[in-house]
């Protein structure tokens, strides 16, 4: 596939591992190599995705339902995305959307680190509204703000 396309297939966890050997996309997203989970866990049918440039996975995404009508929001993404941030960001917001409206999503969350302002815009972007600031949330003990877009 190397045809300088951005091609979105279905998300599976080697990807998770491919995206996390590289550097990621900002400094303060380095931290989610520390924490240690099953990338498989991330899987959810019609619902994440990877983009895959000139046979390099560059972005992963998705929504992991949490119970019926509400799904939390994920992305990560290295350094690479940033070399097509146009098309890179076009090709998430159009699955998310997407991927809301088939599943019949009310309502899509996520958390984003209280220092990551790039994360924060691109939220707002997807048509995310701030809910507030929730102290030590992360994993590494850092103030996230929660993110939600209601359906």
């Amino acid at each position: 596939m190397m045809d300088n396309i951005l091609h979105i297939v279905p998300y599976e966890s080697k990807h998770r591992s491919l995206i996390l050997a590289s550097q990621m996309n900002h400094i303060l997203m380095d931290k989610d190599k520390e924490y240690s989970m099953d990338g498989k866990l991330l899987e959810e049918n019609g619902l994440a995705f990877s983009g895959i440039y000139n046979d390099k996975i560059i972005v992963a995404g998705g929504m992991k339902l949490l119970w019926e009508g509400v799904a939390e929001g994920w992305v990560m993404a290295n350094k690479d995305v940033w070399k097509h941030p146009i098309i890179t960001a076009r090709a998430i917001k159009k699955n998310f959307e997407k991927a809301a409206k088939a599943k019949n999503l009310k309502r899509v969350q996520t958390a984003i680190r209280s220092d990551f302002t790039v994360g924060k815009k691109f939220a707002k972007w997807l048509g995310l509204k701030e809910e507030g600031l929730m102290r030590r949330y992360g994993f590494d003990g850092s103030d996230q703000y929660m993110y939600a877009r209601i359906f």
